[in-house]
This record gives C-alpha cells, sequence and structure tokens, in this order.
C-alpha cells in the first residue's frame, strides 16, 4: 500500500472525470496532469467477484507501482484499472506495463 499522502481521496477521482485514459494488455489508466502525484487502483467486480480476489490484485498492483522506480517529470492523478490478465500477471509484467505506459504519457522520464 501507498501513503495515505500519495493516494487519490474521493474528490480527486471525480476530477479524473475530466481526464484521458491510456489501455494496455494488463491495465487501464485514467491520468489528468495537477500539481502533485498521486496514484490509486480500482479493480471492479467484473474483474473479480470476491473481494478477497480483488483485494489481492489491488495489493499487486500497489506492490508494482511502490517498487518501480518512477522518474516522475510530470505531476498526474494517476487511477490504474487492472484487466482480467492482471489476476493471473507476475509483479514484475504489472511493473513493466505501468513503466511503459507512464512513459508513453510522459509522466515519467
Amino acid at each position: 500500500m501507498l501513503p495515505k499522502s500519495q493516494r487519490l481521496s474521493v474528490r480527486d477521482i471525480a476530477s479524473l472525470s475530466n481526464g484521458k485514459g491510456v489501455f494496455g494488455s494488463l491495465l487501464s489508466i485514467r491520468y489528468l496532469f495537477t500539481s502533485q502525484t498521486k496514484f490509486s487502483v480500482s479493480v471492479s467486480k467484473k474483474i473479480a467477484k470476491n473481494a478477497v480476489d480483488r483485494n489481492r490484485i489491488r495489493r499487486r498492483v500497489y506492490t508494482a507501482i511502490r517498487t518501480a522506480n518512477l522518474n516522475i517529470k510530470k505531476s498526474a492523478f494517476i487511477m490504474v484499472i487492472p484487466k482480467k490478465d492482471c489476476e493471473k500477471a507476475q509483479i514484475s509484467s504489472i511493473k513493466e506495463e505501468i513503466s511503459s505506459i507512464l512513459y508513453k504519457i510522459s509522466v515519467i522520464a
């Protein structure tokens, strides 16, 4: 889990409706450029029916975000939305996917 200061609040998530989206094979990312960088992970019931499975996916994605060496060059609110394939993927592949998408949208160097 990320520290509270690095997670999106409910108000921040509502502002993401004005943001843009990028889609990968394991994850979708909604983002909005702002003054500080914050992350959030949202796992739908379509992805995993049980709360235990949704929480497992959420923890794996947060671990991938925390352990990735992200050189943030633009601050943004970022919401990560895992897809069904993310449930069986390794943390290293999730980390690689997050890095490649954030590089694609010019958030990291």
